[in-house]
């Protein structure tokens, strides 16, 4: 018997940041994510998992943690981002699964400071992705940022995940799972592929 705490919720998330860097959806510089499990714990992902491990991590890898971030169970640090997810789960019942990353063509758009506008329909009912008010990478006020956001958003978080572009950075993704947080990040980076290369046809 496995004695690890929350064993299968760990290796899925395990197992879904290492599909997010194979599928180019974050990269060595970074990304993190995070996982309500209950009204005590959550998980998040260590710090330097993509640059140390191309996100090649085992269940046993990721930290299991109360809301405070005071860590339970699991061996590392904290990922830089670790307070965003917080206040995330924390404060917005309606997400369970939250996701940072640097997705390679939503990163052109960070990198310009653009939104992403809806132009397929996979996006639809989500809208643009918009801009999260830009602050330094890793601070107190990016997470803040970052919860006002989607605050502002909380009525389309029971019907639809969602995400907002970091400046500079990356994105966020949220969503009722850790699923539905990916599948966000998948469907927008489409977009920005299509807008990209569109403007070549």
């Amino acid at each position: 018997m496995n004695n690890v705490l929350y064993y299968q919720e760990r290796a899925n998330m395990a197992r879904i940041m290492k599909l997010l860097f194979d599928r180019k959806l974050t990269n060595a510089a970074g990304g993190n994510a995070a996982f309500r499990l209950n009204d005590r714990h959550i998980l998040i992902t260590p710090s330097l998992m993509a640059e140390n491990k191309h996100c090649d991590i085992t269940a046993e890898d990721i930290l299991v943690c109360d809301y405070e971030l005071n860590i339970i169970e699991g061996d590392g640090v904290l990922s830089r981002e670790s307070r965003m997810h917080q206040l995330l789960l924390k404060n917005i019942p309606e997400i369970n699964g939250a996701i940072h990353a640097h997705p390679e063509y939503t990163m052109v758009f960070a990198a310009a400071n653009k939104a992403i506008k809806s132009v397929t329909e996979s996006t639809q009912k989500m809208g643009g992705c918009e801009l999260i008010q830009q602050a330094k990478a890793h601070s107190t006020d990016l997470a803040e940022n970052t919860l006002k956001f989607f605050q502002e958003k909380r009525h389309l978080l029971k019907k639809t995940g969602l995400a907002g572009i970091l400046p500079y950075h990356g994105i966020v993704a949220v969503g009722k799972s850790l699923e539905q947080a990916f599948s966000v990040i998948e469907r927008i980076e489409c977009d920005a592929r299509c807008i990209i290369f569109g403007k070549l046809i």
